[in-house]
């Protein structure tokens, strides 16, 4: 009987464990959050639970969720430095704000160990180029990155890695010199004030790689907004705390 019951314990583990067709994993160092913020999308089908293992060292985390008859948004907390995902079917978006950077000209280190507790058909990551950065340095453990631009003439480091078990890793490293000190919308929004343009390139594409939604303009303004409120709340509620 206990034989009996440990194969089914096993089947069950083997069989109901979730797998994650889809993932895609976007770096935004100091675009319109003054630090760096993560974007985790992916599609959510079943009821299965997805967890992702985060740093302690996150300042908090917007869940966002998209389907026929839903648009939900939420700031969620974090638990046991775990990334719990929530039981919707639906288009899953979730942003990490992580390091902040001070408001002045000079170097930027970032580096970020990403894991996952399943299994990633294709994972495709996209670390994204701060305008007006200099010597932009990047290394990311099992990707071969392209140098790509999006149709908003955002500059992107790309690469898929279409077989990413549980058991892997992959350490982002990022080493970069801001001359402005701001963020990439500050800097865009002062070159605009001053006359001038933004020098957009124009967009490649590439058929090796599958082109994943990026944030576009407007939807960065409401992310802007909602960074600027998340940095009130936090700062309201340290200020309380102590």
């Amino acid at each position: 009987m206990n034989k009996i019951y440990f194969y089914l314990l096993l089947f069950s583990q083997i069989f109901g464990q979730s797998i994650i067709d889809t993932l895609s994993v976007t770096v935004y160092p100091e675009f319109s959050y003054p630090g760096v913020a993560i974007e985790y999308k992916f599609d959510k089908l079943n009821d299965n639970d997805i967890n992702f293992p985060i740093p302690a060292k996150i300042d908090s985390v917007l869940y966002t969720i998209s389907a026929d008859s839903l648009e939900f948004e939420k700031i969620v907390k974090i638990e046991n430095n775990l990334l719990k995902t929530l039981n919707q079917k639906g288009n899953h978006t979730i942003y990490l704000f992580l390091d902040k950077f001070i408001n002045d000209p000079g170097p930027r280190k970032f580096s970020y160990n990403f894991e996952s507790l399943q299994d990633i058909n294709t994972l495709i990551l996209g670390v994204q180029v701060p305008f007006g950065s200099d010597n932009f340095e990047i290394s990311v453990d099992g990707f071969n990155l392209e140098k790509v631009r999006d149709q908003n003439g955002l500059t992107f480091y790309q690469g898929i890695n279409n077989n990413f078990t549980k058991t892997n890793n992959s350490f982002i490293n990022l080493n970069y010199y801001n001359p402005h000190g701001g963020t990439s919308i500050q800097y865009a929004a002062n070159i605009s004030t001053n006359d001038s343009s933004v020098q957009l390139l124009p967009p490649s594409a590439s058929d090796k790689f599958v082109r994943y939604p990026l944030l576009s303009w407007e939807p960065m303004l409401m992310f802007l907004l909602l960074s600027l409120f998340i940095v009130f709340i936090y700062e309201f509620q340290r200020s309380k705390n102590d």
